[in-house]
């Protein structure tokens, strides 16, 4: 057997491991309800799914816990029963799973990594915080550097003085970003007239150079402080063939495939 056939047996056989795995965890919460385990002489399910299948108490108690709340969520509650989907992707939505939204998280699951799910819950949720927070403390000063960004030393103080002689350093800073951002959108607009009309997947230089200069090398997406690692087509490039800097951005691997994910979902509504 050579090193190619044996790399490719054993890969089959861990994905046919992993499959049944699942399916075996999918059956455990109904030979559980049916109190089967005690008619091979064990005492509780779960020393019978340590016994016939090795998984570990934690993995069957997180089998039952998400069978238990996906009760009035069929959806997902197929997903798991018929091992289509691991327990541990589907253990990370049962905090934001409702009968509501229960049919778009199992489409995320199953087309998603369980990082990009973990990723998508945590926006979820820090979205819906978000959403109900009062601001009731004041900032002792105007500069509201106290957490980030971070600045030099000589820089603050030239904002503190500034702001001791009476002048609006913030007004100040806002009309040096909308320049910022003025200049980077007609960049932006001279880069799109130069691409040629029909161009490869490769992203110009030119291109990725002004992404980064809007972006920096962080994910675009608010709030998330990953590094970027994909640049994402807001116009699939399939379709388009453009690498209009307009209708980019760089995006962390969750992040990138979450866009995609939704894109998908769109496509499909589209069609529809």
């Amino acid at each position: 057997m050579t090193d190619t056939e044996l790399l490719s047996r054993f890969e089959y056989f861990g994905k046919k491991a992993l499959e049944y795995r699942n399916k075996v965890i999918g059956l455990l919460p109904e030979v559980n309800r049916r109190k089967l385990y005690l008619q091979r002489g064990c005492t509780s399910v779960y020393e019978y799914a340590k016994k016939v299948a090795g998984l570990s108490e934690e993995q069957a108690s997180r089998a039952l816990h998400v069978f238990e709340k996906f009760t009035d969520k069929p959806t997902l509650k197929r997903l798991l029963e018929e091992g289509t989907v691991s327990v541990n992707k589907l253990s990370r939505v049962v905090s934001i799973a409702t009968v509501e939204n229960q049919e778009m998280l199992a489409e995320k699951v199953q087309i998603m990594s369980q990082s990009a799910i973990e990723t998508f819950v945590r926006d979820i949720r820090q979205g819906a915080s978000e959403a109900g927070i009062v601001r009731t403390h004041k900032p002792e000063s105007n500069l509201l550097f106290t957490q980030e960004p971070h600045l030099d030393e000589d820089v603050r103080e030239k904002l503190v003085k500034l702001e001791r002689k009476g002048i609006d350093i913030n007004q100040l800073l806002r009309e040096a970003l909308d320049r910022r951002e003025k200049e980077i959108t007609q960049a932006k607009d001279r880069v799109a007239v130069s691409l040629p009309e029909h161009s490869s997947r490769y992203i110009p230089t030119r291109v990725r150079s002004i992404l980064k200069q809007e972006y920096g090398a962080k994910c675009a997406k608010n709030g998330c402080h990953k590094p970027s690692q994909n640049i994402h087509h807001m116009r699939r490039w399939a379709l388009d063939g453009s690498h209009d800097p307009n209708f980019m951005a760089p995006l962390c691997r969750e992040h990138h495939q979450i866009a995609h994910a939704i894109d998908v979902r769109v496509q499909e509504m589209r069609r529809n």
